[in-house]
Parts: C-alpha cells; structure tokens; sequence
C-alpha cells in the first residue's frame, strides 16, 4: 500500500526533482565555459560562483596583487568574483587567499587535491631564445617547482604533470613580450 503525498509534498518533490534535473545539465557547462583562472584553492565553478561572497579579502591580501575581481560589466554571474591573469601577474602560491576565505569558496582541501591554478607554461618557438641558439635559462632558474621546467638541448621543455601554471617564469623570461604563455588545461 503506498502512501498519499499530500499537495506541499508533491511539490516539493517536484520542485527539488527539477533543480536537480537542471543542475546536472547547467553545471558541466559553466565549467566548460569557463576561459579564466581562479585563485588557488578554488572549487569547482558552480560551487565558487554559489559560495563566493565576492568580498574581495582575497583580492586585498593578496601580496603580489595578483587577484582581480570582475568587473560589473562582466555580468551579474561573474561581477566582483576573483581570477587571475598569470601572465600579466604571476601567483606565488602563497596561500593567504585560502586563509581569508570566510566561505571555503578559496580553500586548502581543494588546493591539496588540485596543486595549481588549472594551467600550464607552453614555450613560444618563435619568440624563445632557445630556439634561435642563444644559451638562457632565466624561466628554469626563476622557476619555483623543482622539475616543472628544464633545459633540454639548450631549449626549456615544461613538464605539464609539475607545472603549476603560476606565470613567474612568463614574468622572468627576458625575450622580448616573453617567449612563455601559461594556457589553461583542457577538460
């Protein structure tokens, strides 16, 4: 004998059914949208969007003034949340971002599982000084991840399981514009 939901019940039901339902469709495409880097520790896009207060603490305690917030213009899913641009500014991996965080949106658990910011350093032939015979190491000297980079045959080759994806070789690399560009993983 089955039991009778009454009218509030069933609509309940229904009603967590159906965001459910669309959770598991909207949530792997705001993921696969997303074209940014997020602060260290970041969890995953439908999460930080959810959870961030957009507060901006990370944004003030960041020593090397790396985090940015979106602006207004950026639409009302993304305005005043935190990124990063490693290639203008590089993150040193501090961790103080994580420790202001009043809501885990930023937090050591998802940093622990996930050590980087969702990219890696691709090496530009064209502009790298390798490339055209001349002897530099500036980038695997700056670099802060023992293994993430080296010099094989007078020429950096990046290791994309070590790198971090931190951007302070891109800063260090004296090609001119830099022969360094951190691109984001592909999912």
């Amino acid at each position: 004998m089955t039991e009778k939901l009454n009218r509030r019940e069933f609509l309940s039901l229904n009603f967590e059914s159906t965001i459910g339902f669309l959770g598991n469709f909207i949530a792997p495409q705001i993921e696969v949208e997303r074209n940014f880097f997020r602060p260290p520790g970041s969890c995953d896009e439908l999460e930080f969007l959810t959870s961030c207060t957009r507060c901006g603490k990370c944004r003030e305690i960041c020593p090397e003034q790396s985090i940015r917030l979106f602006p207004i213009k950026s639409g009302a899913k993304l305005a005043q949340t935190p990124y990063l641009d490693p290639n203008k500014s590089p993150c040193t991996l501090c961790k103080k971002c994580m420790d202001v965080c009043p809501t885990n949106a930023l937090n050591n658990t998802d940093f622990d599982a996930k050590p980087n910011l969702g990219g890696y350093v691709k090496v530009l032939s064209d502009s790298c000084l390798g490339y055209q015979n001349v002897m530099c190491d500036y980038c695997v000297r700056s670099c802060p991840v023992s293994g993430a980079l080296q010099i094989v045959n007078g020429i950096p080759a990046v290791s994309n399981e070590n790198c971090t994806g931190c951007g302070i070789c891109v800063s260090s690399c004296i090609a001119e514009g830099s022969a360094l560009k951190v691109i984001m993983i592909e999912n």
